[in-house]
């Protein structure tokens, strides 16, 4: 049944917008580094996220956004994003990652690299991509 209630909740956001392009379910967690922490442990915590996807399966992606101009006072903060490939695979990654318990460590080594003060879920739609490979 919830399964069922989930597909109901999320199908309007399946659409595609003006005929191009799809959206996309993401996630973001605005956080700052805990004392003696670096973003390289941010990176352990995401290596270990990309290993757990791809044991699984899942299509998914993650960005570190960090600052480099406006407010600097928290040299330490950042934003981190997953997106998946569509809501089925994020429900996927969800169910084993916490329902499951294949998270439980990556989580512990989240909760000891940073503090979030928010964590929101999106849908992104590129609108456009002039960056070459």
């Amino acid at each position: 049944m919830n399964k069922l209630l989930m597909t109901l909740l999320f199908l309007p956001l399946l659409s595609f917008a003006d005929g191009h392009s799809i959206t996309n379910p993401a996630e973001t967690w605005m956080c700052s580094l805990k004392d003696g922490k670096t973003m390289d442990d941010v990176r352990s915590v995401s290596k270990s996220v990309s290993e757990l996807s791809k044991k699984n399966g899942n299509q998914e992606a993650q960005w570190l956004f960090t600052p480099f101009s406006g407010d600097m006072q928290d040299q330490g903060r950042f934003i981190l994003m997953t997106a998946w490939k569509d809501f089925q695979t994020m429900g996927t990654s969800f169910e084993k990652f916490f329902g499951e318990g294949e998270g439980d460590d990556v989580m512990a080594e989240w909760s000891a690299a940073a503090t979030c003060t928010s964590r929101n879920f999106w849908t992104v739609e590129e609108l456009y991509n002039e960056i070459e490979d």
